[in-house]
């Protein structure tokens, strides 16, 4: 069982499939240190399609994945130098179904919803070439009718299930085709506004990002000349194990408290028992209080072995942790409660 759940959402053709197997190009060849790896036919799988994005010898339909037409569920780990940092499961879905609850399969339906606020981060794919144009009101509507609209109902739900909304990600997908049209200001202007609850200021605490990403620089055109060259691919990925590996320090740091709270309630229950016997007025025998001496001992030797086990998991979590934090400062636009800010604020 993975350590931790991410559930990425998008409409259909929104790019969520060609993210994935950017991603695993990405990542399965190592960068910085990281890789991404999975089970050896998942493995073959993945490189099997993404080998067909690097072909430019295919035409656009060959090359291309088509849509998603059934759930399918990875299980990968992220490793730094060969160790597994974290193991997350990742769900890829028909992008249609989020919109299908009166008209397609309600199991289905109900089974993404399900993975929705089981997880402990999420994604939203906006698709890049909504951000065509130089209308910004007409992008901002684009973005609505074809993404925010039927979304922002699943984060209500996330909400009434959890009492708090999750880490997300708003992944904007091939930029390589907006970027042009659509600044780094105007980026944001547009996705504040379509996705306007999410930068309401208030007390519900709320971490969004918004990155950029693409899988290649004219990848899509015609002529399909362009070459898997992935950009911010990797950030959206280490920005959800970031809060997950977050959440598991805070929980081995109680664990860690509880142990010890435990060990000196046991050893001050045996120092007890030993001042009894040591009070007894005859003694028929030394054996019990040498008995508790030696309890004693044992225990103390125990709990000092178990923390400082404890304690080297502790630092090897906080090690990796503070390595994605480097990577994680590099997002560039970070909101804290509707507020512009940075990665290194989350942090402090």
């Amino acid at each position: 069982m993975a350590d931790t759940q991410i559930t990425i959402l998008g409409m259909s053709g929104s790019g969520k499939t060609c993210y994935l197997l950017g991603l695993y190009y990405k990542m399965g060849a190592g960068f910085r240190g990281y890789t991404i790896t999975t089970d050896e036919d998942t493995d073959v799988q993945l490189r099997d399609r993404y080998a067909r994005l690097c072909d430019v010898n295919l035409d656009m339909e060959k090359r291309f994945p088509a849509g998603t037409d059934n759930i399918s569920r990875y299980e990968f780990d992220l490793q730094y130098g060969y160790n597994t940092i974290m193991s997350f499961d990742w769900v890829d879905y028909p992008g249609g179904l989020l919109d299908r609850k009166n008209s397609g399969n309600l199991e289905e339906y109900e089974d993404i919803k399900k993975s929705i606020n089981n997880s402990s981060s999420l994604f939203i794919c906006v698709d890049g070439s909504l951000l065509l144009g130089d209308d910004v009101d007409e992008k901002i509507d684009n973005v609505r009718d074809n993404c925010s609209n039927v979304i922002n109902t699943f984060f209500t739900e996330y909400f009434k299930s959890n009492n708090e909304l999750p880490p997300t990600a708003i992944i904007v997908t091939k930029y390589d085709i907006c970027k042009d049209d659509t600044d780094a200001e105007e980026l944001c202007e547009i996705i504040e506004e379509a996705f306007s609850p999410f930068f309401v200021k208030n007390d519900n605490r709320k971490i969004v990002t918004i990155i950029p990403v693409s899988i290649g620089t004219n990848i899509i055109d015609n002529d399909c000349s362009g070459k898997m060259k992935p950009l911010n691919i990797h950030l959206p990925i280490f920005m959800g194990i970031w809060f997950a590996l977050s959440k598991k320090i805070q929980d081995h740091v109680a664990n860690i408290q509880k142990q010890e709270k435990a060990n000196a309630s046991t050893i001050s229950s045996l120092r007890d028992q030993k001042a009894r016997e040591e009070n007894k007025w005859i003694f028929k025998s030394n054996d019990d209080v040498q008995r508790l001496a030696r309890k004693i001992k044992e225990t103390e030797n125990s709990g000092k072995q178990q923390t400082q086990q404890l304690n080297y998991l502790l630092n090897a979590m906080a090690d990796n942790s503070n390595k994605l934090i480097r990577e994680l400062e590099k997002i560039p636009y970070v909101y804290i409660n509707g507020e512009r800010s940075s990665f290194s604020e989350i942090v402090n």
